[in-house]
């Protein structure tokens, strides 16, 4: 059988979450571009036919990762997340790799038509990690034809980072090579997370948020733990006055982040703390 049917069939056969560990499969560079978070801490390749996708709906927001959503293809998205606190999710092992799986289901599967499917040990950021298959059968959905959520987890100390794959079923051949390519390809740009050194050493207390210096690097790690809240938010509620609530909550961090330019005040880190207990 060609090299490339082997492969467009692996791809098949991980989405659909057969519980086995699948090498990501290779797409020529030339067919890729390479997404750049805005505030410059990572970057990953992706398709050609895959575009930007904002925070909102309506195309405003940060940029939150890709996409290549249509009528034809439903909703297709890919977005990295991270650093945020492991908590007890620290080592990612085989040994671990239930216990990891067992709280993504507590998170993702909040209703009966959500179920884990599979939960394979793969690699992220040059580390041991655990790839995560959820079927949605949700309405427009059904058991039949679903919706598969796929969630590739790992720590580097005491953070952890984790891909969000989005894409139906039916269209896993189409779409699941995507995910593997970003998977591969994600590269961090902060030295001290790539060595998996922890986030503060010494007395560099700012890192840690408990001093009063506020560092460019602690703010912006602020902002992201109130970007992954409200990435929590929307998952669960997408009304109209939630949309609105979380506009509102961008708009704020990015005056704060206007105001405080490359030299933040400690005001600036208390101000993005407020905001992300408003949200709470």
């Amino acid at each position: 059988m060609p090299s490339s049917a082997v492969s467009a069939r692996l791809a098949m056969l991980a989405a659909l979450a057969l519980p086995m560990t699948l090498a990501p499969l290779r797409i020529e560079a030339a067919e890729t571009r390479t997404f750049n978070a805005q505030d410059g801490s990572y970057s990953f390749e992706y398709p050609l036919d895959f575009s930007l996708d904002h925070l909102f709906a309506d195309g405003t927001g940060d940029v939150a990762g890709v996409k290549a959503s249509s009528p034809t293809n439903g909703d297709v998205r890919i977005t990295f997340l991270g650093p945020r606190d492991a908590g007890e999710l620290q080592e990612v092992s085989e040994r671990t790799r239930q216990s990891i799986a067992n709280a993504f289901t507590k998170a993702i599967a909040v209703r009966p038509s959500i179920e884990l499917k599979s939960a394979t040990m793969t690699t992220l950021l040059g580390r041991p990690a655990v790839d995560m298959v959820f079927s949605n059968g949700r309405l427009p959905f059904s058991k039949e034809h679903p919706q598969i959520k796929r969630y590739v987890f790992t720590a580097i100390g005491e953070k952890a980072y984790n891909f969000e794959c989005i894409y139906r079923a039916d269209k896993a051949e189409q779409f699941a090579p995507a995910c593997d390519l970003a998977v591969s390809t994600v590269r961090l740009r902060d030295p001290a997370a790539k060595a998996g050194a922890p986030a503060s050493t010494g007395d560099d207390k700012a890192a840690t948020g408990s001093a009063g210096r506020c560092t460019k690097l602690e703010l912006n790690r602020r902002a992201g733990l109130v970007r992954d809240m409200t990435s929590s938010l929307l998952m669960k509620d997408q009304s109209p006055a939630t949309i609105e609530r979380l506009r509102k909550a961008h708009a704020a961090m990015q005056a704060v982040d206007d105001r405080a330019g490359d030299k933040p005040s400690e005001r600036d880190c208390k101000d993005i703390d407020a905001i992300g207990a408003s949200l709470k």
